[in-house]
């Protein structure tokens, strides 16, 4: 099968992804964290996105050695994970999160541009591959919330493992040939060494509509961060436990499914705008749901997970891929991760623990809704503008 190693990359990706971050929440919870405390705790990773996640992609675009810097952390979050069990007070757990996010937050952006660029190479349509690591992440996650409901800590010790094993498949990936190229040539021509070093200063991106992308990035990662951070909290006040958001996360990522059988066919007939502004739509629509507090109306907002958060990845991270600049697509994607994974998810967290300490997580989701309607709003009125 051809490029089976990228399939294979990606599905252990999202199957250590399914070992920590749905559950993280409840294991803050049931360590004794109230809200505010889980919002600092959540906050961590989009701090490091924001902090440190930068310069590990500048160091592998500007070495070269994206897949060795991949191999780097990967094993490094092997070995952080570890520091989870055993800790008691705010305190350890926050230092824990803090190791744990200083490498992890660099994983999926380096992960992404090697994969696409991969993928395009060998003529394989990456929503494909993206299929495989939703799948896992399905199965994964379904029968990991039935086993934690009494051995928490065994989603650590499950995390660090996989981590070896992706460090393993990142083996089978080619060195970067475009990069190993430029540095042949500049050690001929001293002259193309500082055009190249003069480029590396430029722009990152080719098209300034980059920033409408990443507003809607942004929006998408601010919505789904408190609904991530807060939603196992939500199910124990609620009176459920683990099976039920296994079950629920289960959902929303098999609702991916037909969504990346169709994503190609709508992104050839509709803009990247267009398909963000109804992402964005599905996600505040999934928000309103959730509040209700009722299993039945909870699922179906699972089943809005494809249509908001995987229209919104798939189509930002081919996008970026397709309008960075040659040489950087590390930083490319590192800058949808500082957007994402530090703006949009630090304010998901912080505001979100906030919402949550003066008006209950129920009406938070309400809150964050009307806020994503409003910046869909002004996103797509600022698009439609652009086009005319």
């Amino acid at each position: 099968m051809k490029g089976l190693n990228l399939y294979l990359i990606n599905g252990m990706y999202w199957i250590t992804a399914s070992l920590y971050l749905p559950f993280i929440t409840m294991y803050f919870s049931q360590k004794g964290m109230d809200s505010m405390q889980i919002g600092i705790l959540s906050a961590l990773l989009p701090i490091a996105s924001l902090t440190v996640q930068p310069l590990w992609a500048a160091l592998a675009d500007r070495t070269g050695r994206r897949r060795r810097v991949l191999i780097l952390l990967n094993l490094c979050c092997a070995a952080a994970v570890l520091l989870f069990p055993g800790t008691g007070s705010f305190g350890e757990v926050l230092g824990a999160v803090s190791c744990y996010a200083l490498f992890n937050s660099a994983v999926l952006p380096i992960c992404d541009a090697l994969v696409v660029s991969q993928a395009e190479e060998k003529g394989i349509n990456f929503a494909w591959v993206r299929m495989c690591g939703t799948v896992s992440y399905a199965a994964i996650v379904l029968g990991t919330g039935f086993y934690l409901k009494k051995h928490m800590n065994l989603m650590f010790y499950g995390n660090s493992v996989c981590f070896l094993l992706f460090t393993l498949l990142c083996l089978t990936l080619p060195k970067d040939r475009k990069t190993l190229k430029a540095q042949e040539q500049e050690r001929r021509d001293p002259e193309a060494d500082q055009t190249v070093k003069k480029a590396g200063k430029g722009p990152t991106f080719q098209s300034k509509e980059i920033y409408l992308i990443l507003l809607f990035a942004f929006a998408m990662q601010f919505g789904i961060n408190y609904y991530s951070a807060f939603l196992g909290v939500y199910l124990l006040e609620l009176g459920y436990s683990q099976s039920l958001l296994g079950v629920l996360n289960c959902i929303s990522a098999l609702s991916e499914i037909p969504v990346l059988l169709l994503i190609h066919r709508l992104s050839r007939r509709y803009k990247e705008t267009v398909l963000l502004t109804a992402a964005v739509g599905c996600m505040a629509l999934r928000l309103v749901l959730l509040s209700a507090g009722n299993v039945a109306l909870m699922a179906a907002a699972q089943l809005l997970q494809g249509p908001s958060y995987m229209v919104c990845y798939f189509v930002c991270v081919t996008y970026i891929n397709r309008m960075v600049v040659p040489g950087k697509i590390s930083q490319g994607q590192s800058t949808l991760a500082f957007v994402q994974m530090g703006l949009g998810s630090l304010s998901g967290s912080l505001l979100g623990g906030v919402l949550a300490s003066v008006y209950g997580i129920k009406e938070g989701f309400m809150i964050i809704a009307f806020l994503l309607l409003a910046i869909t709003a002004a996103a797509g009125i600022t698009a439609g503008w652009r086009r005319t």
